[in-house]
């Protein structure tokens, strides 16, 4: 109860400023550090001891960059400007160039911008208790800021693994998964030219049973006292930081037994649809099947479900978008992983460059008036979050909310490969 009394005086305090002596609410409360003093307007001092949206926001931006997955191994961009659900910003596209014959012209050196529209705006929610309001700073962070912190970065982790559906190379694991597995993979991105040296930048993410095949073959090789078998982590496995992640997505693919065809119409550059024939002829085409057409370089991959109507699909959705003109006619090979139609894991194998999460700040529009309210944006890891703590009349309650505003986008589909289950 005496928790409580502090809270409503904290929130009585400014009305009563204002009926009494006709200052402004605001004037009644003076910000601190790490508290909220009143004015000794009611004959005491209270104090709201390690509460207050500076504190929390601060701590939580550090929890959520040491809970990041996927998000902690991807490039980031970030948008200094208040932003909200729905908006479109502008991120740095990572330069690169290309050596020429001497004398060459100069390049660009401007970095490319990237769009990414910013449709994900996740929050966490909870209450204060008496108890809660008495609790030290260590506290404070284990109890409330690190889980709610690991929860936002769950979610951040959820949503860039969404972004498998738009890598167009991989191979299909054995059903076992074994060490060559990652040599395959590791072949697909070496192929397409991904940069190798920086392998600070390599990351290959796997599921469960993948991680436990590949724990079982390290055993084998290694010392029993080795650290990766104490602590149970794999570490860098062929130039890659190999890392399981609970949130690792899967695929169902289509059963067609003839995934053959050819186009039925010519293509141009940057058309997203192709029209296919001579295929199954009710067979469905599934999202995540991979689409190689003869003459092309480039592979796409289905970003839509689609059934065959005598053999044909007019408008078949893939990514990228088309990188050349293909004829009519052309041979195009749908790639069904095994065509069981069975949902499997999707294991990723990428370079940090091939993903992107953006961020933007929310607005503190409303701080003082009913609630407290702090942003802080990161240059550095490219995170922003907010905090806000608020009185709820009704239910007597202090709330604290921390809430997150970002988009996730695909750079280079070119960077990454699926290692599909067996």
């Amino acid at each position: 109860m005496k928790s409580f009394m502090k809270w409503a005086a904290v929130v009585l305090a400014p009305v009563l400023a204002l009926l009494v002596i006709g200052a402004p609410a605001h004037a009644a409360v003076v910000a601190h550090s790490h508290s909220l003093l009143l004015a000794p307007l009611v004959g005491a001092t209270n104090t709201l001891g390690n509460y207050n949206e500076t504190f929390f926001v601060q701590e939580a931006l550090i929890q959520l960059e040491k809970a990041l997955g996927m998000a902690g191994r991807v490039y980031r961009g970030i948008n200094a400007d208040p932003q909200t659900k729905g908006s479109t910003i502008q991120i740095r596209r990572p330069s690169s160039f290309v050596a020429q014959a001497a004398p060459a012209s100069d390049q660009n050196v401007t970095t490319d911008s990237v769009s990414v529209t910013l449709d994900q705006w996740e929050e966490v929610k909870f209450s204060l208790t008496d108890k809660d309001l008495s609790l030290s700073s260590d506290k404070i962070i284990s109890d409330h800021i690190r889980p709610a912190a690991v929860a936002l970065a769950d979610k951040v982790d959820q949503t860039l693994n969404t972004l498998w559906s738009k890598i167009p190379w991989g191979t299909q694991m054995s059903a076992t998964p074994a060490l060559a597995d990652i040599t395959a993979l590791k072949k697909v991105l070496f192929d397409n030219k991904v940069p190798m040296k920086d392998q600070s930048k390599l990351h290959f993410q796997i599921g469960s049973s993948e991680e436990a095949a590949f724990q079982n073959a390290m055993t084998v090789l290694q010392n029993p006292q080795a650290s990766g078998l104490r602590d149970g982590s794999l570490g860098t496995l062929y130039g890659f930081d190999t890392f399981a992640n609970q949130n690792a997505p899967s695929y169902t693919s289509s059963a067609l037994t003839d995934g053959v065809g050819a186009l039925t119409s010519a293509t141009a550059v940057g058309d997203t649809t192709i029209a296919i024939g001579s295929i199954d002829t009710t067979g469905a085409v599934k999202k995540g099947d991979i689409v190689t057409i003869t003459g092309d370089a480039q592979q796409y991959v289905v970003q839509a479900d689609a059934t065959a109507s005598s053999g044909a699909i007019a408008a078949l959705s893939i990514f990228p978008a088309i990188k050349q003109v293909n004829a009519s006619s052309a041979v195009v090979t749908i790639t069904t992983f095994g065509q069981t139609g069975t949902a499997k894991t999707q294991n990723l194998i990428f370079h940090e460059n091939a993903f992107a999460l953006a961020m933007a700040p929310l607005s503190t529009m409303g701080n003082g008036l009913g609630a407290r309210i702090a942003t802080v944006a990161d240059p550095i890891t490219g995170l922003s979050l907010r905090s806000r703590i608020f009185y709820m009349p009704d239910s007597s309650a202090v709330k604290v909310a921390l809430d997150v505003l970002y988009g996730v986008v695909v750079l280079d589909p070119n960077l990454a490969a699926r290692g599909c289950a067996h």
